[in-house]
């Protein structure tokens, strides 16, 4: 009976670490769930922007409202994880705001407002990525679908339009 119970705690005692051991991360993501559906969520916006989009225009809006076209070639990608790049360039010796054409990072899209704000800039190299968490007016995109059209729309921090870009979907 003794060596039985010594057994037994020798076996208790020799299995004790293995209790401690830390389980292993999931290999793939648990299902949560159905995403809502319908036109104005997150994940139909993403699905719409999803792709490659040329520059088909672009006018400034002055204040007053005049709006002036700008010759400007660009392309705007949008990928599954949320990264948007939009380049740009702008003939004919017109000045614009870089920022106007040129922004990449990662967005947040916000469907009851119609508009994406990038939330972390890529500056330079892929590493060199920094989390901007002011609303910066630059930096947020107002967006209309019009069939395999989508147009951008720039305010300044009164909520006044300053340039207005359409987009033709390629891919």
């Amino acid at each position: 009976m003794r060596r039985l119970h010594l057994f037994s705690l020798g076996v208790l005692v020799a299995l004790m670490p293995l209790g401690a051991c830390e389980s292993a991360p999931r290999a793939r993501p648990v299902k949560m769930g159905d995403v809502a559906a319908g036109g104005d969520t997150v994940e139909a916006i993403r699905r719409q922007l999803k792709g490659t989009w040329d520059l088909v225009s672009l006018e400034l809006v002055a204040p007053n409202g005049t709006k002036t076209p700008v010759q400007a070639n660009g392309r705007l990608t949008y990928d599954d994880y949320g990264n948007m790049a939009m380049k740009g360039t702008v003939a004919g010796g017109q000045t614009i705001d870089p920022s106007t054409l040129n922004l990449t990072g990662q967005v947040a899209i916000d469907p009851t407002a119609h508009s994406f704000r990038f939330t972390q800039i890529q500056a330079g190299s892929a590493d060199d990525r920094r989390v901007d968490p002011t609303i910066d007016a630059t930096k947020v995109r107002y967006y209309e679908f019009q069939g395999d059209t989508l147009r951008t729309t720039l305010k300044d921090a009164k909520g006044a339009t300053t340039a207005v870009a359409a987009w033709k979907k390629i891919d």
